[in-house]
């Protein structure tokens, strides 16, 4: 079935780009170094132009109304976890609780640990593997009894700078969003309380919930939702990518990218438009975008936010995962439709995903596509260079 729907929207990128092949390059952007000549790129003129800091950089290139950030390093796991305020302080429960390495240890304990399922088939790591960029390698994540969810695994790198998680931004804080897979039947098919009472039961879950929180009241165990929830967030707001040469280039290392990748991040940061909704040092504008995939009317729709917030304007959304670590997530998109990282640059090229036919009368449900994706007219050897900056993040 994923076969046969990749090959639908191959065909459709294909006949896309013979139509572009014709077509002259894009003008040149005002106020963009122009490095480019017939013969192509000039990556020395475009090293100049990169070799200071990034707020020396030359702008990229933006749609109006777009809140973009320029790229920076990420922030050190020890620093609290930023970009959005949880209900009741629970920022600032989480930021101490980051704090307290016994409390970090313990939600690594818990992340790995099986018997947090109910049939303690799967954990957290089953489906956030830290070689893998924290996802699994599969198109749709499995859980317990080896059901298939709707979607991929998301990558957790972003998740401590996130205003809302999950694909589709049903949870409103780390605490939340770590125990959602513990309730749902398609993954850990558990509860908090029959997840409580066995870690009660387990050594040396007792003590070190104790030696992690303190005693709790003479009237409660050393063990609740709540503290679990804690040491689980604690240890998923600590996450960070893999240190890369993109880092290095950015920290002012001018070599660190050879001149195929420059080209490449020159080309994302302007012609293909990528900065639109991946700026930032986490490479997200932890935004919700209809890029086209929705599937609308079709077996595998999915609608996205708006199956959380039923407002017509969410439609088709799907929350923007980092970049970071990019070339270890795969396969890409909510519902791991693409196992090729230059094929998914083939289709952005192309325009992505169609909207749904026009109706008559007109369909109010009817997703319609991000304004900010279009198709790109880039060549064979841009597509190329784009995919090798995208090995480097």
């Amino acid at each position: 079935m994923a076969a046969s729907r990749l090959s639908v929207l191959i065909l459709g990128a294909a006949l896309t780009l013979a139509s572009s092949a014709s077509r002259a390059d894009p003008e040149p952007i005002t106020g963009l170094p122009v490095c480019k000549n017939s013969a192509g790129w000039d990556a020395a003129c475009l090293r100049r132009h990169y070799s200071g800091p990034p707020a020396s950089w030359p702008a990229p290139t933006i749609d109006p109304g777009v809140t973009w950030r320029e790229w920076g390093p990420v922030p050190p796991a020890a620093s609290p976890p930023l970009g959005w305020t949880a209900p009741n302080g629970g920022q600032q429960e989480l930021a101490a609780d980051v704090a307290r390495p016994a409390i970090v240890a313990l939600g690594q304990m818990l992340f790995f640990d099986t018997r947090l399922s109910r049939k303690g088939q799967v954990s957290c790591a089953s489906c956030h593997v830290p070689q893998r960029a924290f996802t699994d390698g599969l198109a749709l994540a499995i859980g317990e009894d080896k059901l298939m969810g709707r979607r991929r695994s998301m990558p957790l790198y972003a998740a401590p700078f996130a205003p809302r998680l999950f694909w589709d931004g049903r949870a409103a804080s780390l605490k939340e969003q770590v125990l959602g897979p513990l309730h749902d039947p398609r993954e850990m098919n558990h509860d908090a309380d029959g997840a409580v009472t066995r870690l009660l039961a387990s050594e040396p879950y007792p003590a070190q919930f104790l030696q992690a929180f303190g005693p709790a009241s003479a009237s409660q165990p050393p063990v609740d939702a709540d503290r679990l929830a804690r040491a689980l967030a604690a240890y998923v707001a600590t996450l960070r990518p893999e240190p890369t040469r993109f880092d290095a280039f950015l920290g002012g290392q001018s070599d660190a990218l050879d001149d195929g990748e420059l080209i490449g991040m020159h080309l994302f940061r302007t012609q293909a438009r990528c900065m639109n909704c991946h700026s930032g040092p986490m490479l997200t504008d932890h935004q919700f975008h209809n890029i086209g995939l929705s599937f609308y009317g079709r077996r595998n729709q999915d609608l996205g936010r708006y199956e959380v917030t039923r407002a017509p304007a969410d439609l088709g959304e799907f929350r923007t995962p980092s970049l970071r670590n990019v070339s270890r997530a795969g396969p890409w998109m909510h519902n791991g439709l693409f196992a090729d990282l230059k094929g998914l640059l083939r289709i952005y090229n192309a325009g992505m995903g169609r909207d749904p036919a026009p109706a008559d009368p007109p369909d109010p449900y009817a997703p319609r596509k991000s304004e900010h994706i279009r198709p790109l007219a880039l060549s064979a050897d841009e597509i190329d260079a784009l995919l090798a900056f995208m090995k480097v993040l």
